[in-house]
């Protein structure tokens, strides 16, 4: 039987699912497409990692009455401390300069996922259907048609919008020959959650080396959540070291200002590019997330910017409705494409600049962080683009629910 829906998602990740929850009110019927089963709890975006949700982001999740669901599980950001190995400059921002209760918000990926899930599996109007992935689809100037497999069966579905969230690597982005760019930093990140001797005091640490970005970022039961960027020939070695060597190589690379790194949980590794869809929408396609934009992780930029395309579409469906999407498409990709290149400049410069050890650069790097430092109007924008309060704002980037 061919079941028409008003919207489908493919992915049920962190942005897949958020989008389905910002939708709860706006009496569309949803799929999600999702092709890992949460039982298994094998949905890589529920992993052991951590998001560093930016005040904005807080503001959205707010505004999609999640935020009392998340705040007493999550860890604040009140100072960010940025810093160049090897130099005196240093930069710090501070949530009070900036008059708000924190910066940003740590939290772990499954217990947001853990939110999420269950936000789903309660409105009644969104179906879920997985494990299950899309085979094929069909674009027609008033509807999409999608072949599904699920269960071993082939089944069909129609919609009048389709959003493709299923990642960097997105199969729905390619079936509808939207290429994608991407550069290749020649980088990896290992992801790590640590035990420190010393407090972090809800600091967050942004540490640039000549192997690129070591953040640690504070989190709930006296740990913090390291994401170290290294050259991608040392992954291997770096990865097979012994927890107790490991440890050791970060303290090296990091210093003592937080003591003794004391224990790891378990490494993941991930390689990082730069890629970017080539369209964010076709007629009746919309790209988010990763399949739309994948960023190094240099200052968490990644699913603030995300969940800012989750933030603008809602309201686009909501208050413009599905039944003709060209109306209002243009105008959405046009507002997130602007967001995108911002973030995009700011991260890939960030990364350029910092990991050269050319020695001239290096120095007037070093002045260039003291001068922040020294500058409060410097400073304040530094903070709203790591508070993600650049640009036009939607309704939901200013907390006020879509209802």
């Amino acid at each position: 039987m061919n079941k028409k829906y008003d919207v489908v998602i493919v992915g049920g990740g962190m942005v897949g699912a958020s989008l389905a929850v910002a939708l709860k009110d706006s009496g569309k019927s949803i799929a999600i497409i999702e092709a890992f089963s949460w039982q298994g709890q094998r949905q890589p975006s529920f992993d052991d990692r951590s998001i560093a949700l930016s005040y904005g982001s807080k503001k959205i999740l707010e505004g999609m009455d999640l935020w009392p669901l998340l705040k007493d599980r999550c860890e604040p950001i009140k100072t960010i401390h940025i810093s160049d190995r090897g130099s005196f400059g240093a930069t710090r921002l501070y949530h009070h300069e900036e008059q708000v209760e924190a910066l940003g918000y740590v939290i772990e990926n499954r217990v947001m996922g853990e939110v999420l899930q269950a936000q789903l599996q309660a409105l009644k109007q969104v179906d879920i259907l997985m494990p299950a992935t899309v085979e094929e689809i069909q674009e027609s100037a008033e509807e999409v048609t999608l072949s599904i497999s699920q269960h071993g069966e082939r089944t069909e579905l129609t919609t009048s919008l389709l959003i493709a969230a299923d990642g960097a690597m997105s199969k729905v982005r390619s079936m509808a020959g939207i290429s994608h760019h991407k550069s290749d930093y020649q980088q990896s990140a290992i992801i790590a959650n640590i035990s420190t001797e010393k407090f972090h005091n809800s600091v967050a640490f942004e540490r640039f080396t000549e192997t690129g970005p070591l953040a640690f970022l504070p989190m709930t039961e006296h740990r913090v959540s390291v994401v170290w960027t290294i050259r991608r020939e040392d992954e291997a070695e770096l990865m097979q070291l012994t927890d107790e060597a490991f440890l050791q190589k970060l303290q090296q690379r990091f210093g003592f200002r937080l003591g003794r790194l004391q224990k790891t949980g378990s490494r993941n590794v991930y390689p990082l590019a730069l890629t970017e869809a080539e369209q964010l929408v076709k007629e009746r396609l919309v790209v988010i997330g990763n399949a739309a934009h994948g960023l190094h992780p240099v200052s968490g930029q990644g699913f603030n910017l995300a969940l800012r395309d989750v933030a603008l579409l809602a309201e686009k469906i909501q208050k413009e409705g599905i039944e003709q999407p060209s109306l209002w498409l243009a105008d959405y990709a046009a507002l997130r494409q602007k967001d995108m290149q911002r973030v995009f400049r700011f991260t890939d410069s960030l990364v350029k600049i910092f990991s050269n050890s050319f020695m001239p650069l290096a120095h007037a790097r070093a002045a260039g962080l003291m001068m922040v430092d020294c500058l409060p109007s410097l400073r304040h924008l530094l903070a709203k683009q790591s508070m993600g309060l650049t640009g036009k704002m939607s309704r939901l980037m200013r907390g006020i629910s879509l209802r």
